[in-house]
Parts: C-alpha cells; sequence; structure tokens
C-alpha cells in the first residue's frame, strides 16, 4: 500500500500543478499513507519511516527503526496537508461517495493525536503529550463548532434504537457518517460479515462488559442508590437500564428478527446452544441486520470507519486530560448530545459529585459503551496503560447458580459450569490470563523481517 501511495506522490509532485482535481489524489494519498503508517505504529511502535518509493537498491531497505515520536508527528502533517487539498462532504457530489473529504482528513487527525497525546502522558515516550492533546482538542472542535457539516443519526419514530439501526442499512452514508467503508448489494465481494461474525459467536460479551452500562438514571449498578434490577431472573439485569444496553446486547426471551430466519421473529434463546452462538450467556445484537434475504453470507450496509460520536468523545477526553476537569457546558456539547440520543441523562459535574465518581472514569465509560465492538477498546486500554489491570483476572458470564438460569439447560457441551463465590460462570479462568508489562503493549516484530533487516534489532520489549 505504502508503496503504491509514494508511486502516486512522486508523479503529482513531479507536475508541478495547481490543478485542485489533480491535487486532490494528492489529499487522497496523504490520507492513507497516515492511514497505513497509523496502523504500523499502532501495532509495532517505532518502524522504519519512508516517504518515498524503494527499488530492490535502495539503502531504506536497511534503515533502523524511526522513533515513533518522529512517526507520529509525521502522520500528523500528512493529515493536515490532506485536510487542505480535500473538499467538505458538501462540496461533493453525490456520485462521489465515499471518497475521502477534509473532514475525515480532519477527524482522523484527532483520533491519532488523542492516541499520540495519552500514550506520552502514560507511557512517557515524549515530553510534549499535553500539546497532542491540544491538536486532538482543536481537530474536534473544528468538526464541531466551525460550521459543522455531521450529526449524531436520530429518527424521531425509532427513538433510542437509532442507535442500533445506525449500524445497519438505516445508517448508511448517515449525517454521522465522516468515513464508511462502501458496500452495496448485487455486487460481488461488496459486503461484510459482520452479522455472520456475531450470530456465530466471535464477538461475545462480559460480564465486565454488561456491567458497565448504567442504570436509567445514570448511576452505575454497583452504587447504593442504583435502581439496577439485579440478576436472579434473565430478564432483570436489563430491565432499567441504559437503552444502548439492549441495542448492543440480546435479552434472552425477547422476540427478534434472525437473520437465520430469514426475516421471521424469533424468540432469542435463553439456552447457549443454536443460533447465536455464545460461551458468556451474553449475546451480541448489534451489526445483526433484519432484512429476511442476509444469511450467513454477509451483510451489505456500510463499516462505519469514523464517525461524529467518536468525535464528540475525543473532544470531552482531550478536554478533560488537558485541563484536570471539565465544564458543563463541554459536557453538554460532547457527552451529552450522544447520551440525548437515547434518552440518558446528562452528565454533570454536580452528578459526579453527587454519587461519588470518578469524572475521567465516567468519560472512559461513555467512550467504551458507544463505540463497543468497533475495534477501539483494546487500543484505549494500552494508550491509558490500564491493561495491565483490565486484562487479567477471569473472564466470567451470566450469573448461572442463585438465578433462574440455573434451573434451565443452558450450557454448550462441553461448558463444565464452573462460577465464582458468587455464581457468575467462569469462562476463562484467572491462571489462564496474563498480561506482562511492558512487552503486551506492544506487538513482536515479524522474524522474517527482523532476519532481512538485522538493523531492526532489537525487538520490542519483551520478545
Amino acid at each position: 500500500y505504502l508503496r503504491k501511495i509514494h508511486i502516486l506522490l512522486e508523479h503529482v509532485d513531479a507536475l508541478h500543478t495547481t490543478d485542485p482535481k489533480i491535487l486532490r489524489y494528492k489529499g487522497e494519498a496523504l490520507f492513507f499513507r497516515a492511514y497505513q503508517y497509523f496502523k504500523l505504529l499502532n501495532r509495532f511502535g517505532d518502524v522504519p519511516l519512508v516517504t518515498h518509493s524503494l527499488d530492490i537498491d535502495s539503502p531504506e531497505l536497511f534503515m533502523e527503526r524511526t522513533p515513533r515520536k518522529e512517526e507520529e508527528d509525521a502522520i500528523l502533517q500528512d493529515l493536515y496537508d490532506a485536510s487542505l487539498l480535500l473538499p467538505k462532504k458538501s462540496e461533493m457530489a453525490v456520485a462521489e461517495t465515499g471518497r475521502i473529504t477534509s473532514g475525515a482528513a480532519v477527524a482522523f487527525r484527532a483520533r491519532v493525536a488523542l492516541y499520540a497525546g495519552t500514550w506520552a502522558i502514560n507511557h512517557k515516550h515524549r515530553s510534549d503529550g499535553l500539546a497532542l492533546l491540544g491538536i486532538a482538542k482543536e481537530c474536534a472542535r473544528q468538526l464541531i463548532f466551525d460550521k459543522p457539516e455531521y450529526d449524531l443519526y436520530y429518527e424521531a419514530s425509532l427513538g433510542a434504537d437509532s442507535y442500533r439501526k445506525l449500524f445497519l442499512e438505516d445508517g448508511d452514508n448517515s449525517c454521522e457518517s465522516i468515513l464508511d467503508y462502501q458496500y452495496a448489494k448485487n455486487m460481488k465481494g461488496t459486503f461484510h460479515d459482520m452479522a455472520d461474525k456475531v450470530s456465530a459467536g466471535y464477538l461475545l460479551a462480559t460480564k465486565k462488559f454488561a456491567d458497565m452500562f448504567l442504570d436509567k438514571n445514570g448511576v452505575p449498578i454497583d452504587n447504593v442508590e442504583t435502581c439496577f434490577q439485579g440478576y436472579e431472573s434473565v430478564q432483570s439485569e436489563y430491565e432499567d437500564r441504559d437503552p444502548r444496553m439492549t441495542c448492543v446486547l440480546q435479552v434472552p426471551g425477547r422476540k427478534y428478527i434472525y437473520v437465520s430466519q430469514h426475516g421471521v421473529a424469533t424468540e432469542c434463546p435463553v439456552s447457549f446452544m443454536g443460533i447465536c452462538s455464545t460461551n458468556t450467556g451474553y449475546r451480541v445484537w448489534k451489526y445483526i441486520s433484519e432484512l429476511p434475504d442476509i444469511y450467513h453470507v454477509g451483510a451489505y450496509y456500510n463499516a462505519h470507519i469514523i464517525r461524529f460520536a467518536e468525535v464528540l468523545l475525543i473532544y470531552a477526553e482531550a478536554t478533560y486530560e488537558l485541563e484536570g476537569e471539565i465544564s458543563d457546558n463541554d459536557l453538554n456539547n460532547s457527552i451529552n448530545r450522544i447520551r440525548k440520543r437515547v434518552g440518558m441523562p446528562d452528565l454533570t459535574n454536580e452528578f459526579v459529585t453527587k454519587y461519588g465518581l470518578d469524572m475521567r472514569e465516567e468519560i472512559r465509560r461513555e467512550r467504551t459503551i458507544e463505540l463497543a465492538f468497533e475495534g477501539f477498546r483494546r487500543d484505549d486500554l494500552r494508550r491509558w496503560k490500564t491493561a495491565e489491570t483490565e486484562l487479567i483476572g477471569a473472564i466470567k458470564g451470566i450469573k448461572l447458580k442463585g438465578s433462574e438460569y440455573e434451573n434451565l439447560d443452558v450450557l454448550n457441551e462441553g461448558n463444565p459450569g464452573l462460577t465464582d463465590e458468587n455464581g457468575f460462570l467462569i469462562v476463562e479462568p484467572a491462571e489462564n490470563r496474563n498480561f506482562v508489562t511492558p512487552k503486551h503493549y506492544y506487538y513482536s516484530l515479524p522474524l522474517d523481517e527482523l532476519y532481512l533487516n538485522p538493523n531492526l534489532a532489537p525487538n520490542n520489549p519483551g520478545w
């Protein structure tokens, strides 16, 4: 990918043109160079930073790894330069839907700056983390306040279910879409398989995740003031909760339209066996289309790469991390817009004080819930440097003993039904899980690359 991008950039630069139609391609190429390098940075940390196409005798083939700081700065610069060459969403023809916009470059720059800034503060690889957070906040601010072109997807007829519909056909290229991966029906190869992955049980929710959903009043379920209904019945823990819980997770016993039932409403099984398999007892509902002709072959709705809700969350987090606090006005312009979509009460400083909460943790909770199963969580835990505490301990599921589940035949074949002292299902025992610091904050460099270029050594810490 990078080689093709560099060839395009070199040809455009050789033209010495001011033609905006040609320079638009340069902007797109700069965006994708930043996108590809961020993937490498995220995975490996320091990698060789190459900015032109290579040949078989190029000395860069044997160059050392570029320090992470230089990579981050190069990515941010590419995205800034791209934003100046790309059109706004409002300037594009309908036929161009899916191409990169200036807004996508600004939003992705906000994502990268937040990642780099919080990594710097928590991992200490550079001393200007606050400056990076300032870039993240400013980019988000531009998209929120400066002639905004994006908004949260909401249909009054759907109410809180607008959140779930956003990830199906209804949300394709909606006002919330900053960058969508385009899929279309009746075009070979243009579908993705999220519905299949979810229904086959590849995406599983845990007790820890389910417990993160607040009650309907915005209070954590372990708070003495909560209206949480407990775990005693199959459906009780889903009652009086943040409506996004039942947009993301299926409730056993309720009727849904399953992809494998060809559009016929059927009851979500209480058993862990059969359709929508699960080892934890929690079934993911996000991404499951209700169209009758989608059945284990993929879905035709778009995949959201960047959406406006993420920008609002970046603004809130960057503001808090920069200042150590966040005003109610800034909360209203960010997190509370997201909460209003599903009818949840506002997050305010008074509320946090009243219930003895921690504002940073509530901002992070909101990000986890809103962006669930969109590929952010592990990276968030790494940049916050909390993976060493969050990714250890037993993986648990529903309350099996002492609840309605105990008298039902619910377990998959081979599941011994081990529970903890409180009756919660243990899916993976603590002794099978570990997180070594700093090793597991990085991936190993590919060993064949180290063999081909010894100058890449040493490998990442612990590998």
